[in-house]
């Protein structure tokens, strides 16, 4: 276990935490130094960015409540705790808070490439990178003069912070667009159904376009834990 505190808040992380980014980051595919290298800030920056999130819903609650929250970071991404009970109307602002402070992180990033690299290399840089658009001449003479550690730090940056934030969006519990539509949403019924067959979509998804297994077997997951939180209320868990 790995302790310390931030802001005054208590973080957890397991060892499970590290060796899934390990895998993630392909650690059993290194070759070279460089691949090494790559790994190692891979690492980095999944910490980072899951440690921004979380502190976005531990903050947002501890404003709310005046309680000490705590994080745990885990082998599945990270948690915060409020430690106490939520409103529905807290819980839907502490929830939104996860997201919004990596979009925010996002847009810090972008924002540093434009002074860097100019208001025109900035934006066509991060459209490049996240969507894979056409580049001007000067962003691939930037791209050209940038180290490949650089290139691969802003690269997951922009991928992490950007595409998971609203990934996690979706109304799936327990991801957070599953807990803001618990907290919006009177049905229990509504909330499971929706969430084991988006859970089950996203899987299917991504398995046949994006040939990731890892997505597949962690929507496919939540699909199921959907189903039973489901069977469960309906009476037929066994």
């Amino acid at each position: 276990m790995f302790d310390f505190k931030i802001f005054n808040i208590p973080v957890r992380v397991e060892p499970w935490f590290w060796l899934t980014g390990f895998l993630l980051g392909r650690g059993l595919s290194i070759e070279s130094r460089q691949d090494f290298l790559e790994v190692l800030l891979w690492i980095i920056i999944l910490f980072v960015s899951i440690l921004i999130h979380e502190l976005g819903h531990a903050l947002t609650s501890r404003k709310f409540t005046g309680v000490n929250p705590s994080i745990k970071l885990w082998g599945m991404g990270g948690l915060a705790y409020p430690n106490t009970q939520l409103t529905r109307k807290q819980s839907f602002w502490v929830t939104w808070a996860g997201p919004l402070a990596g979009l925010g992180f996002f847009g810090l990033i972008v924002l540093s490439c434009c002074f860097i690299y100019g208001f025109k290399v900035g934006p066509n840089l991060t459209l490049n990178l996240l969507f894979g658009t056409d580049i001007y001449y000067e962003t691939y003479t930037a791209l050209r003069g940038m180290n490949d550690s650089v290139f691969y730090i802003l690269r997951q940056l922009f991928w992490i912070n950007f595409w998971w934030s609203l990934v996690n969006l979706l109304p799936v519990f327990p991801l957070d667009g599953g807990q803001i539509y618990a907290s919006i949403e009177q049905s229990s019924k509504k909330v499971w159904t929706v969430g084991m067959v988006t859970g089950a979509l996203v899987a299917v998804a991504a398995l046949v376009f994006l040939q990731s297994i890892f997505i597949a077997i962690m929507f496919g997951f939540f699909a199921y834990q959907n189903y039973q939180r489901l069977e469960q209320m309906n009476g037929g868990f066994r």
